[in-house]
């Protein structure tokens, strides 16, 4: 689920029988807004929430099919952390002149207007509806 770019990467495979890849060794972000460190978060507290119900379930911990439904949960907001940073490198990292004043033109509109700017917060910070499980 992972957009390729030179300038990011992506694991082919996330998760064997007993091993689960995540963090940098599964997506390795452009550090932006640390939005690579707070995906690995939501990534871990997401499967150690998963391997405590499993294990309350008596299922086996590391069987293929638990650790697939913490992908199925995390699939959607690891594809969307990697597009938003992805995207995000490319517009600030961009230095056309009509590129630049919209993007400042953005950046002031957003800080002026307060719910477009608390979206944009919970959004960079993986609290967006939907973006968790």
């Amino acid at each position: 689920m992972c957009i390729r770019d030179r300038r990011l990467s992506c694991a082919t495979e996330q998760l064997r029988r007993n091993v689960v890849v995540m963090g940098n060794a599964a997506h390795s972000l452009h550090p932006v807004a640390g939005q690579g460190f707070n995906l690995a978060l939501r990534d871990a507290a997401s499967l150690s929430e998963l391997l405590a119900g499993a294990l309350e379930s008596g299922e086996p911990l590391g069987s293929l099919h638990v650790l697939q439904r913490y992908l199925q949960t995390q699939s959607r907001d690891q594809w969307l952390t990697t597009r938003f940073s992805d995207r995000l490198t490319s517009v600030f990292g961009n230095r056309k002149p009509m590129l630049s004043l919209a993007r400042n033109m953005g950046l002031s509109a957003l800080d002026i207007l307060t719910p477009a700017k608390a979206q944009f917060v919970a959004q960079t910070a993986g609290m967006a509806s939907g973006q968790r499980g």
